[in-house]
Formats: C-alpha cells, sequence, structure tokens
C-alpha cells in the first residue's frame, strides 16, 4: 500500500474574547325637572340602555375588526417567514462589516425554523470576533445580554506584526509516516494513532491538515465523524490557507467551540470555531 504523508498542527491557536393602559373616564351632569311625569324618565332611561347596548355592540365589532387585522398581519408574516429570514440575515452582516470593515463572514447560516440568529460582534478591522448565536427572539445587534450567551459559532481574527509570526501560531508540520492507515474514502486514507486516552485519525485535504479526535476513555471511535467529514470536503471548499491550515473536530460533546479550524492570510491568523463539528466546517466551507 502506497504511504501517505500527511500534516498534524503541533500548536494550536488561543483566541479569547469578552465574549399599562391609559383609562380615561367622563360625568356628564344635568337636572331633571320635578315637574317631569315618570313615563318620561322611563323613556329617557331606556333611551340611554339603548345607547349604552349599541356603544358595546360597537365596542365589540371594533375589537373584532382589530383581532381579525392582527390574525391577518401574523399569517403575512409566516407566509413570507424565507423573505424575513433573508433580510435579517442582510441587514446583520450590514451592521457587521459597517463596524469590522469587511471581515470574513459566510455565505449563509442556517437555524432552526423556531428560532432567530443573533449576532455579538467586538473589535475593529485588524482584530476582531464575530459571534453567532441562534435564540428564541430576534435580539438587536449587539444587544448587550448577547455577551453572556456560549456562541454557536464565532469568526475570529488577530494580525500579527508579520508573516513569519502569523505562521507560527499554527505551528510547524510534523509526519505520520509509518503510522497504521484506516481508509475514509475511496483512496483517502487517515493516519490512525493514539496518545493520553484519546484516538486521532489525521488526513489532507489540499493544504490542509484534518484531525478527529475521540476519547479512547469513552469508547468512542473518531472513524464516522471523519467519514461524514471527508464527504462533506469532497463538493465543499475550505478557504485557501497562505501555507497550510488546520482543521481540528472532536467527537466529544463538550460546551465549549473546541472544534476548529484555523489558517493564515499573510500577517493574520484567522479561526472559525464552533460547538458542533459538521455545522463548524458547513460554516467553514460557506466562510470567505
Amino acid at each position: 500500500m502506497k504511504k501517505t504523508l500527511l500534516l498534524i498542527p503541533a500548536v494550536l491557536l488561543l483566541f479569547t474574547a469578552g465574549c399599562g393602559q391609559n383609562s380615561q373616564s367622563s360625568s356628564k351632569s344635568g337636572s331633571v325637572r320635578t315637574t317631569q311625569s315618570s313615563k318620561k324618565t322611563a323613556k329617557a332611561s331606556t333611551s340611554q340602555k339603548q345607547k349604552k347596548t349599541a356603544s358595546k355592540s360597537s365596542s365589540s365589532t371594533s375589537s373584532s375588526t382589530t383581532e381579525s387585522a392582527d390574525a391577518a398581519s401574523s399569517s403575512t408574516t409566516n407566509t413570507s417567514g424565507t423573505a424575513n429570514v433573508d433580510q435579517r440575515y442582510a441587514a446583520l452582516k450590514q451592521a457587521t462589516f459597517r463596524q469590522l470593515g469587511n471581515p470574513k463572514w459566510p455565505s449563509a447560516y442556517q437555524v432552526d425554523q423556531t428560532q432567530h440568529l443573533n449576532v455579538f460582534t467586538t473589535g475593529d478591522s485588524q482584530n476582531y470576533s464575530i459571534f453567532f448565536s441562534p435564540g428564541s427572539h430576534a435580539l438587536a445587534y449587539n444587544d448587550a445580554t448577547l455577551q453572556n450567551v456560549n456562541a454557536e459559532l464565532a469568526i475570529q481574527k488577530k494580525t500579527y506584526a508579520n508573516n513569519a509570526q502569523a505562521q507560527a501560531q499554527i505551528g510547524a508540520a510534523q509526519s505520520t509516516q509509518g503510522l497504521p492507515q484506516v481508509a475514509i474514502s475511496d483512496g483517502i486514507y487517515a493516519a490512525s494513532q493514539g496518545a493520553a486516552g484519546s484516538s486521532y485519525l489525521t488526513w489532507n485535504e489540499g493544504r490542509w491538515t484534518v484531525t478527529v479526535k475521540a476519547s479512547a476513555v469513552n469508547g468512542e471511535d473518531p472513524l464516522p465523524l471523519a467519514k461524514e467529514a471527508v464527504t462533506w470536503f469532497a463538493n465543499n471548499a475550505l478557504p485557501a490557507p497562505e501555507t497550510h491550515g488546520t482543521v481540528d473536530l472532536a467527537v466529544t460533546a463538550a460546551n465549549t467551540r473546541q472544534n476548529q479550524i484555523t489558517w493564515t492570510e499573510g500577517n493574520a491568523v484567522y479561526q472559525i470555531s464552533g460547538l458542533d463539528p459538521m455545522k463548524t466546517i458547513q460554516e467553514g466551507t460557506a466562510t470567505r
């Protein structure tokens, strides 16, 4: 079998970030002559009752009309839901670009139909963090409450003095020649190794080194995720790194953005990190 030369990043880049009603009443006064007959008084009373009944009926009709209008408006909103989602996404992008210049941005971001995408950003054009968080409510761009949310995905940039310093954050390449090879797709093999209770599968995707980590202690297997990832990469490309970049995926679920895509462009280091491995690479390949 032909041996494959693979690369593993030696250093993992770390990014840090600071992630009722008004009521009115009126009264009318008048005098009733003692010389009026009781019949006139009765007629006046009946007339007032009829007016009140008519007023209540009118009020009820008005309320019913308002509710119908609200229902129609809700129906229209639901019908044009996709358009509203697209408009919100475009507005969030515009706000982000206005603050950060021309940052990396995914062409699309999928959220569950019951949720809304929220965005919180920090920094400037040289060093920034963009946090994407699906939520039950559509919050304003950079809403203060988003600082306390564990974002589902983040896109970050850090600028260094020169290209060499930036590339040093990725780490030197290491050879895994001689390690056991595992088929993960037609003609694609990954190097298999284990250390400190974990098992790894590593392979190359052009200038990218992809590593899938699983917990051997928990009996996890990195192969299913590796196969899913390589299938996605067969039809979707990551951004082109300056020299080489790294993709680190984890089978073990955690409440941290441990799935990371890291690369350099000139003296800038970019990183896309996410809670879910496949979501991370799906948005990674959509980002430019």
